[in-house]
């Protein structure tokens, strides 16, 4: 029952334990930090997607949006341009948070409240539809577009205009 050096095995056994737990520990660390560090590119990555969207939408987006709502046949190049990316920064925010869920860092029902909660301002329109058929789609999570496609699907292809018709009555105009 003696080691070898006059300890009992149970002592080296105990010792070869505690040093296979610590390179776990080790490895668990290197995980987390690995994950937590893809995170940050990640959000660096969309955050100058979104600043390089902001950029292409200009000053005073909001022509080309109304555009987009209202009349989408006489939208130009140029409005396409400046409407796809206030379409690709609103996805982007919802990816962003399905990453913090993904990481560990938020819960499923967070992003999905958020989706839910933007989903007939940004989607409920012909134009924003046709749009995430054609393109918004494709860039996103697969689980994350799924739900959006689902969400969208239950949008009225008005809902935008509706809620702005009945926010002006509403306030009396």
């Amino acid at each position: 029952m003696e080691a070898r050096e006059g300890r009992p095995r149970w002592l080296s056994l105990v010792a070869n334990l505690v040093i296979l737990a610590g390179i776990l520990l080790v490895v668990l660390e290197l995980r987390q930090n690995t994950d937590h560090l893809r995170l940050q590119l990640r959000d660096q990555i969309n955050s100058r997607l979104y600043e390089n969207n902001r950029a292409l939408m200009g000053d005073n987006p909001l022509a080309s949006i109304e555009k987009s709502i209202v009349d989408p046949e006489a939208m130009t190049y140029s409005d396409f341009r400046i409407v796809d990316a206030y379409l690709i920064n609103a996805v982007n925010e919802w990816e962003d948070r399905y990453f913090m869920y993904e990481a560990g860092l938020a819960e499923a029902a967070e992003w999905r409240h958020r989706v839910d909660e933007d989903v007939e301002w940004f989607f409920g329109n012909q134009y924003a539809k046709n749009w995430w058929h054609t393109n918004g789609a494709v860039l996103i999570e697969p689980e994350l577009a799924d739900y959006v496609t689902s969400a969208i699907a239950n949008v009225s292809e008005t809902a935008t205009y509706d809620f702005f018709e009945a926010t002006r009555v509403r306030s009396g105009r």
